[in-house]
């Protein structure tokens, strides 16, 4: 997995391999805002990669806004959510990103960034496989086995509390987690203070990820560094 830290916050943007050069992208967020609108296709097409989905952790404007630059490089490629944020990313910006911004005080072309971006087609649900993104899609690559396959080792884990869609995804074969915003290094988590947040349901999900994954498991969170999860740590 190659990792980029892009956007107006630092965001871990994840770069994750399937089949031959076919790989998703996590949460983009480089943009022109923070002028680095390219950064993440211009690794894409250097290394020849073909993107066939864009997964979004949750859709808070900081982990959004790169994915119009990508469709615009790969306009076939797929843009999932969790279904309870959904309607975020259906002419954006959703309710959620409009009060979190006005929360912040932050400036009106934020705003504007996000509604440049494309809508999602994907819905993800808790238990889901990252399959859906070329079987819901209608993908041209839906009769591509090995990717589907490929595709089918990736699980939705939906852990509310940062926000009520927020998802992480697991390779249980790989023993890779991609936990969002909701687990963090050091024991930290995802803040429950903004509009959607909850502080229960995501000490919830915590306990629910933890009781799934297994030690030694690499957790790749939305933010800061990459660490081993171990029970007990």
């Amino acid at each position: 997995i190659h990792i980029i830290r892009t956007g107006v916050l630092g965001v871990n943007t994840l770069i994750v391999p399937l089949v031959g050069k076919k790989v998703f992208v996590v949460d983009p967020a480089a943009c022109s805002l923070s002028k680095d609108e390219n950064l993440v296709t211009d690794y894409l097409i250097s290394h020849k990669l073909d993107c066939v989905g864009v997964v979004l952790t949750h859709s808070h404007f900081d982990h959004i806004m790169g994915i119009y630059p990508i469709k615009n490089v790969f306009p076939k490629c797929s843009i999932a959510i969790h279904k309870n944020e959904y309607e975020e990313l259906i002419s954006p910006p959703g309710r959620m990103n409009k009060i979190v911004i006005s929360f912040f005080g932050m400036p009106d072309d934020i705003l504007s960034e996000i509604a440049k971006q494309p809508d999602a087609n994907v819905s993800l649900s808790d238990g889901d496989s990252l399959e859906k993104l070329v079987i819901d899609s209608n993908s041209p690559l839906k009769n591509d086995s090995e990717l589907r396959e490929s595709l089918l080792q990736w699980a939705v884990i939906h852990t509310p509390g940062h926000t009520t869609g927020s998802i992480c995804l697991y390779n249980k074969e790989k023993k890779i987690l991609l936990s969002g915003d909701t687990i963090f290094d050091y024991g930290g988590y995802g803040r429950t203070d903004l509009y959607g947040g909850n502080e229960s349901k995501i000490l919830k999900s915590i306990q629910h990820i933890k009781s799934i994954i297994e030690d030694g498991t690499i957790v790749y969170p939305g933010h800061d560094s990459i660490f081993t999860y171990e029970r007990g740590v």
